[in-house]
């Protein structure tokens, strides 16, 4: 069983991940997208959010087995400024908000044990937030 501090980093990264800005972006929609391109760039962001939401819900399965407390994390109000814009210009925002994300987990992954259940289950969802990140740039 993992230890409270294993718990705790692993509650760390479902906050940030629940509270960030490309979760937000899923849940509220109050951008423009025009054309076909906009409808690719709609449909992208679409299964970035998806595939967020799967790293959501395995850290959150790991901790209610081990009854650990789930915190979600909360939306900044500052997200509410990028209200009405284009997904354009909401990509590199999304692109700096990832890129965080990918570091604060490679910090996490080596906080962890090696080979220990809490660590393959980080590495495997900075796989998913690597792959965000990289579909977010070649967007870019």
């Amino acid at each position: 069983m993992a230890l409270s501090t294993d718990l705790e980093i692993l509650n760390r990264i479902q906050r940030e991940l629940s509270g960030c800005f490309l979760q937000y972006v899923g849940e509220i929609w109050p951008w423009t997208s025009v054309g076909s391109e906009g409808a690719k760039l709609k449909s992208m962001l679409d299964q970035c959010v998806a595939k967020q939401r799967q790293s959501i819900a395995l850290l959150t399965e790991y901790l209610a087995a081990r009854q650990s407390r789930v915190e979600p994390g909360q939306y900044s109000a500052d997200f509410t400024d990028l209200h009405y814009v284009s997904l354009h210009f909401l990509l590199k925002h999304l692109i700096a908000g990832q890129t965080l994300i990918v570091e604060s987990l490679n910090r996490a992954v080596t906080l962890l044990p090696s080979g220990d259940e809490a660590q393959e289950l980080l590495i495997a969802v900075r796989q998913n937030e690597q792959e965000n990140l990289a579909a977010l740039k070649a967007a870019n």
